[in-house]
């Protein structure tokens, strides 16, 4: 009787994983559309009305980005996802930042450096903007960072003194000591 339980307890996972990978094989080959952004929400006219003013302004046709589907993007494609996320948590259109492809306002620099640090610590946009002109809670803690250490000029890698890279701002132990110094100081 044990060894028919053995071999049932060694037959049942090989065969199991066999038959489950043999279903697997037979799925839809047609690829689903698996894009979705908040950018392209309203009714149909109104995200083609966006549609047309983002073409218009960049001065591209809509396979710059993707194909027909939304299942395949180019490397400016993907980009634009990017951007898109920005503009939604700015609540902005393209032409806050640019004047064409290759143009862009006097913001450049300032969302260059958003950008960048949006990269070194591992958030996106919507980590700290939630609209225009308003800040999440912990877009309200990070203002006065980038005021009191003039992250305007000196920029992103400075922030790397306190926090940890691509941690979403997670403090490092020199960050805690400062914290916590900071709150003695308050009183806290």
């Amino acid at each position: 009787m044990r060894i028919y339980i053995v071999i049932a307890g060694i037959a049942i996972p090989y065969f199991e994983s066999y038959a489950l990978s043999d279903t697997e094989q037979r799925r839809e080959s047609t690829p689903s559309v698996t894009y979705s952004n908040p950018y392209f929400k309203g009714t149909k006219e109104e995200r083609e009305a966006l549609i047309k003013r983002m073409t218009s302004l960049l001065g591209v046709d809509c396979n710059f980005c993707h194909n027909e589907d939304l299942t395949v993007f180019t490397e400016a494609g993907e980009k634009s996802k990017e951007m898109m996320k920005a503009s939604v948590a700015l609540g902005v259109e393209c032409d806050h930042c640019h004047i064409d492809l290759k143009h862009y306002k006097e913001n450049e620099q300032q969302a260059r450096k958003m950008f960048e640090l949006s990269e070194v610590m591992g958030t996106e946009c919507n980590f700290c903007h939630a609209g225009k002109e308003k800040l999440t809670r912990k877009g309200e803690r990070s203002k006065t960072a980038f005021v009191t250490r003039n992250w305007a000029t000196e920029g992103t890698k400075q922030c790397l003194a306190c926090h940890i890279e691509k941690k979403q701002f997670a403090l490092n132990f020199y960050g805690w000591q400062v914290l916590n110094a900071m709150k003695g100081l308050k009183g806290m």
